[in-house]
């Protein structure tokens, strides 16, 4: 408390001096149009050597900003790790779900043909999915954004993979054929 009260009686007797020095010299203003008026700077004393009217040296303050942004940048990436690795397990358990449904349903339909029912409703409904994700720019900031979840992608490369092995047992055929 002390330091504190002998650091403001510092500042003050550093500011009051300058108070005391007129700034600018006031002129009559003149009617209409206002111009900006000069501001005169107070006098130097030669010889006397500029003091930091603070007592504390600012050098050390900013170190410990510097200690404290480089430790918030790395539990900011930290952060950004977690939420994308949380993000991908959340993308497998959204899939996983996907499968699990599918495979019900299966058996959901072979219930209803034997009810003949006439109804034939999907267990699952699917609409659009998206998990969140943290992309680090090339200027080292960050976006937290959305990421779509493809939840039909499996389908699609099981239907790409057997179209494939069609058309290769098709050439194979035709080639036993045409020798």
């Amino acid at each position: 408390m002390k330091e504190l009260q002998a650091g403001i009686q510092r500042i003050q007797a550093k500011c009051i001096p300058l108070n005391r020095n007129p700034v600018s010299e006031k002129k009559p203003r003149k009617q209409g149009r206002s111009h900006p008026t000069m501001v005169k700077a107070p006098p130097q004393q030669l010889g006397e050597p500029q003091r930091p009217l603070l007592s504390f040296p600012v050098g050390s303050s900013l170190e410990v900003l510097r200690k404290r942004m480089s430790k918030g940048m790395r539990r900011l990436e930290s952060q950004a790790e977690r939420i994308n690795r949380l993000s991908a397990e959340l993308e497998v358990a959204v899939l996983e779900l996907k499968a699990i449904a599918s495979d019900i349903n299966r058996d959901w339909k072979a219930i209803q043909a034997t009810q003949k029912s006439s109804t034939s409703t999907a267990i699952c409904e699917y609409r659009a999915a998206v998990v969140p994700q943290v992309e680090i720019k090339s200027d080292g900031s960050f976006v937290l954004q959305s990421r779509a979840v493809d939840l039909f992608q499996a389908e699609r490369e099981a239907a790409l993979l057997a179209q494939t092995l069609r058309h290769r047992a098709k050439q194979k055929r035709e080639h036993r054929s045409g020798k």
